[in-house]
Order: structure tokens, then sequence, then C-alpha cells
């Protein structure tokens, strides 16, 4: 069992007992909008299912539950084809998305031999396609992608971060 710590986080794997506060979290019309893939509304037998068939992190695919000390599960973050997250709306603008994802990174590279990670957002998730600006990620092109809580095609930004960019923007960090 992989676990990842931050300063202010927990990122550790996912929890029969996260099912509630998982689906609660993308349960909120404000969060499921955005995560393309989850159909809406997320029922809490749909969590249970999700979070039992959720891949054993490993170096090329991982979920992690974002576990905020002494609250407990406010997100999530994984890596399969693409690095996605979600943080419950109560936690939004404090930094915890870049935080969680930061740390998967970091993780993510330092444990395989992979030359980038890839990403995506709505061409209108402001919030994320910052995050994602913040930690590297450069676009690479559009497409359409079927989102199930709006009923819709929706214009996708692409991302990509290199291995060699990741590591010359942590080294200027530390310096």
């Amino acid at each position: 069992m992989i676990e990842l710590c931050t300063s202010r986080l927990v990122l550790r794997p996912a929890q029969p007992g996260d099912a509630p506060h998982f689906a609660l979290g993308v349960s909120d019309f404000a969060v499921a909008r955005w995560l393309t893939p989850l159909p809406f509304p997320f029922t809490l037998a749909m969590a249970s299912d999700w979070l039992r068939l959720a891949p054993q992190s490993g170096s090329e695919k991982a979920l992690f539950i974002i576990d905020l000390p002494g609250r407990g599960l406010i997100g999530c973050v994984a890596l399969h084809h693409e690095l996605g997250f979600w943080i419950a709306r109560p936690h939004w603008g404090r930094g915890y998305a870049s935080e969680a994802a930061r740390a998967v990174i970091n993780w993510h590279f330092a444990t395989s031999d992979c030359g980038h990670i890839s990403a995506s957002a709505h061409h209108d998730n402001h919030a994320s396609l910052r995050v994602k600006g913040k930690l590297g990620f450069q676009e690479v092109g559009r497409d359409l992608r079927f989102s199930h809580a709006l009923q819709n095609n929706v214009p996708h930004v692409l991302t990509r971060l290199t291995r060699e960019r990741w590591i010359g923007l942590e080294d200027k960090q530390c310096a």
C-alpha cells in the first residue's frame, strides 16, 4: 500500500468506508459537471463499486484518496491514462488540488520511466487549467468528450507534462 504525505495532506488508498464521502463529493453538481467520465447523479452504490474496483497504486496507474487529517476525505487524485483530480466544494480555493497533484507527479516520475503525464479539462474549467498550468502542463491539443453530468459533448483542452520539464521546474523551485 502506497501512501504519500504532503505538508497538509495524506494521499492514501481507497477504503470501503470512503464511499459515503466520495459519493457526497462527486454528487455535488458544482463538482460533477467537471468530471467528464463519471455518471451523474453518482450514488452510494456507484461509489462503493468505483472504490472497490480502483486500481492498486503502481507506478503506471493509481487512485489516491485526498485525506485532510482531522477532516477525512476531501477529494481524489488519479493517474491512469491521464492525471485527474477533484476536491469537494467546501475545500475549494485552498491549494489542495495543486498540493495533491504535485505529490502524485513526484511519486510517478520517481517510480516509473514514463516520459510524460497527460491531463485534460473542460475548456471552461479555469480552476483545473490553472492548477495544471502551475504544475507545468502545456496545451498540446483540443478535442470533444462526452460529459455524463452535462449530457453533451464538451470541448476539452489536452495538456502534457514531460519528465524533463517537471525536473526543470522542480530544480528552479529548490534553487
